[in-house]
């Protein structure tokens, strides 16, 4: 029998909560509801982020280049576009919140979005490159580990999983927030200064914004990213 459900781990290699959740899944017999695959196999098996490049920046891929990961973008694209559902499981280091991330500019009726047992939806399309943002059909689960324990959060992903496997549509769709990702702050001394919070509206420089990620990208000069209430 077809599965219309492909799963997703490893697109970083040293996030290792996809495989966490799917062996899960595996010993409940549920894998007979969905496919998966590692897509970064070898930075998997490194324990490193990635080798060449950033595999969630090189989708569609090439087939023929010398990069590795735009080798296996090729491959993992042409998998993943024949499933009506995609999920693409990731961890954060050094984040504290849960979230749906959908790598597009609006919602659309590709994905049921009720099935998926998070609050909160970051339309984020920007930058260019991810599995998700070449399929209408993906979306990013994105869980963050600072502070919290593992076994509680890999259960806590489970459990979503499971849900969206059996086809169980969440009932408080009225409370899900959509956000969307216009742009980041650059980290300076004055920026520094002020306390931001994620999902916690602030006043900056005359702008009001939602700050997502607040310090985990300090070294790539990012205080936080920017977002806009939707709904």
């Amino acid at each position: 029998m077809k599965k219309d459900i492909l799963l997703i781990s490893s697109t970083h290699g040293n996030e290792k909560i996809g495989l966490e959740v799917i062996e899960k899944l595996k010993k409940e017999k549920l894998d007979k509801y969905f496919d998966y695959i590692i897509a970064n196999p070898k930075a998997n098996k490194q324990d490193k982020r990635f080798l060449d490049k950033d595999l969630n920046r090189s989708y569609p891929g090439k087939k023929e280049s010398k990069f590795y990961e735009e080798k296996v973008a090729y491959k993992n694209f042409q998998i993943a576009k024949k499933y009506k559902y995609v999920i693409d499981i990731h961890e954060a280091e050094k984040g504290i919140n849960d979230f749906v991330i959908v790598a597009r500019d609006s919602l659309n009726d590709k994905f049921p979005y009720k099935k998926i047992n998070l609050k909160n939806i970051l339309l984020w399309s920007d930058p260019k490159g991810s599995l998700c943002g070449e399929i209408d059909n993906a979306i990013e689960l994105e869980f963050g580990m600072k502070g919290r324990n593992r076994v509680d959060v890999i259960n806590k992903a489970y459990n979503i999983l499971e849900m969206f496997l059996l086809n169980k549509i969440i009932r408080y769709s009225k409370s899900k927030k959509i956000y969307k990702v216009y742009g980041f702050l650059n980290d300076n001394k004055f920026v520094s200064r002020k306390v931001f919070k994620d999902f916690k509206k602030v006043n900056f420089k005359n702008e009001s914004f939602y700050p997502l990620l607040v310090d985990q990208y300090l070294d790539l000069g990012i205080k936080c990213y920017k977002m806009n209430k939707i709904k």
